[in-house]
């Protein structure tokens, strides 16, 4: 009698456990939509001495730069051609990656799978994992020897396959698709298809790979690699093995302060559910939407923006940044951004003294295109910096930086 006393009331502090927790998760997500819903409207209050500044610097080049600078109160106090749609380059990461982190979380990881089929063939389910290596492989498929299986037969270990028209957006360029930058976007990588073998055909190099792998662990007289149509159903009977990425914070350090375009892309389609390249996603329309922010000129190819068809503004971007500091996961999300002088993309650019380690941003390089968008820490001041068809692009951007971050008539 006592023991079972004890076992309901158990299960109530678990229930009231697990309620707390789903109640917690959910006044959060409820204040921030509150919160950005009744956002102070941003409006323009220029501060003149400052504008003008910035004006007389980029006179020569002013057609191919954008500059929007918004305060803590939510003026803009400069504001330079921010209406101007422009190639955002990595940029574009600022949108995907608050996108795939509001949807799935900080703690959400890409899963690798050993499953096995009730035929007593197995299946690989893989989820594009940016740091699955070789390693990881061997450990996935580790305990297949203390399987017992009918030593006369061999068995098959399958993995899917999708056609190569489909492993990247059809806008990314063909020399970007030879580059370790326009890795293939595919379930099955090997450290995010880095190699030139995975670059060509990543397929293959998965194959390759566990076929190696299954030499090595003496399994190749028990099983072989058979591929087979992404479309195949699969009735698997149980999981043998999972390999975990790291969570979806840290992956988020991969996305913006080392701008990985593949990771960016695979985080993009978890959060969609959908390993398509179609563009515009209504999804993730409707999300930009409920931002409550100035999107109307952005046009998406991609996740990642590697894609030359993208286009933003510094008005909407900066927009958005004031907004994620209310999302739920705004600490997450800005510690992914690069520091100046410190660490990721901004880690080496020449920078005065003053700058380094106050610059929190997420930064973006194409040919011709250079934009940088973040926090100026301790000012209390977001920018959005946009140049297209220009040369020495990002010493002019520190410059303006430098010139911000040593005016005082705008505090």
């Amino acid at each position: 009698m006592i023991k079972k006393l004890y076992l309901y009331i158990g299960l109530i502090l678990l229930s009231i456990n697990i309620f707390n927790g789903n109640f917690s998760k959910l006044y959060s997500y409820i204040r921030q939509r509150v919160n950005i819903n009744t956002i102070t409207p941003e409006k323009f209050n220029i501060c003149l001495p400052l504008q003008n500044k910035l004006e007389d610097y980029i006179s020569s080049f002013n057609t191919n730069i954008s500059i929007s600078i918004i305060d803590d109160s939510g003026d803009f106090i400069v504001d330079i051609n921010s209406k101007i749609p422009r190639i955002p380059a990595s940029n574009q990461k600022i949108l995907s990656s608050a996108f795939s982190l509001d949807i799935l979380g900080p703690y959400y990881t890409l899963k690798t799978s050993l499953k096995e089929i009730n035929d007593g063939s197995l299946y690989i389910e893989a989820s594009g994992d940016p740091d699955f290596d070789k390693s990881h492989l061997e450990e996935l498929i580790k305990d297949l020897n203390k399987i017992n299986i009918n030593p006369n037969f061999k068995y098959p270990i399958i993995i899917k396959s999708n056609n190569d028209k489909n492993w990247w957006p059809s806008s990314w360029s063909y020399s970007d698709r030879k580059q370790d930058y326009g890795a293939p976007i595919t379930k099955y990588s090997i450290a995010s298809n880095s190699s030139i073998n995975s670059l060509n055909n990543p397929i293959n190099n998965f194959i390759y790979e566990l076929e190696t792998a299954l030499v090595k662990k003496n399994l190749s007289k028990k099983y072989f690699v058979k591929v087979m149509n992404e479309n195949h159903p699969i009735d698997y009977v149980s999981t043998i093995n999972v390999i975990n990425s790291a969570p979806l914070y840290i992956l988020l350090n991969l996305v913006n302060s080392e701008s990985h375009n593949f990771t960016a892309e695979v985080i993009f389609r978890h959060s969609l559910n959908d390993w398509s390249h179609d563009f515009p996603n209504i999804k993730y329309s409707n999300w930009l939407k409920d931002q409550n922010f100035n999107s109307d000129d952005f046009f998406f190819a991609d996740a990642s923006g590697l894609s030359r068809e993208n286009k933003v503004t510094t008005y909407g971007l900066s927009q958005f940044l004031r907004r994620m500091k209310l999302n739920r996961f705004s600490d997450y999300y800005f510690s992914s951004f690069s520091i100046l002088g410190v660490r990721g993309s901004l880690a080496n650019l020449n920078a005065p003294v003053e700058l380094k380690g106050r610059i929190l941003a997420k930064s973006g390089r194409l040919n011709n295109v250079r934009s940088v968008s973040g926090l100026i820490l301790g000012e209390g001041k977001i920018f959005s910096i946009i140049v297209n068809n220009m040369d020495n692009s990002t010493k002019h951007i520190i410059k303006i930086l430098s010139i911000v971050d040593n005016d005082d008539n705008c505090n």
